[in-house]
């Protein structure tokens, strides 16, 4: 939350021309409120099963998809497989001082204060470990991490001119 997936994923799947699936686009489509909304409805625990279920129904999709999904997935046993064995998974990571300056402004984010984002970084950094292919600083440019992005999983080849084709 606020480390910029959906700016960067946007950018990532225009570079590419890649669909784009969005966890907090899916669940508003899906329920007609927005992700901070369920949480204060429904709970964050909801919520997170929520998001689990949004990335688990993009990865089961055929077409070359950027997917922007809640950080809370690593949590999720089942998400982690997948996500291990279905996607190139990419981490974006912000100190918790700047994410808590970024939270405050979006009002589809849930308030977090230091002390609970340090705590919930400190519970999800190995998990994070166990499933990133790559972990970008996020306090760089969107143009930047798209670049670092498309370099680090190559430019798809058009079709047609693949190897053995």
């Amino acid at each position: 939350m606020g480390v910029g997936k959906t700016t960067t994923a946007t950018a990532v799947a225009e570079e590419l021309g890649f669909a784009l699936r969005d966890s907090d686009a899916d669940i508003l489509a899906l329920t007609g409120t927005t992700g901070r909304e369920q949480a204060e409805d429904h709970g964050v625990v909801h919520l997170h099963r929520l998001d689990a279920d949004v990335l688990l129904s993009a990865l089961a999709g055929s077409e070359p998809t950027v997917i922007s999904v809640a950080a809370s997935v690593v949590e999720h046993d089942e998400c982690r497989q997948a996500l291990r064995h279905n996607a190139t998974v990419i981490v974006l990571a912000l100190e918790p001082g700047a994410l808590v300056e970024r939270i405050a402004t979006g009002d589809h984010r849930r308030p977090m204060d230091t002390t609970t984002i340090k705590a919930v970084a400190a519970r999800r950094a190995p998990l994070f470990a166990a499933v990133a292919d790559l972990t970008l600083d996020a306090s760089e440019s969107t143009n930047e991490l798209m670049s670092s992005i498309v370099a680090f999983v190559g430019r798809p080849r058009p079709a047609g001119n693949r190897s053995g084709e």
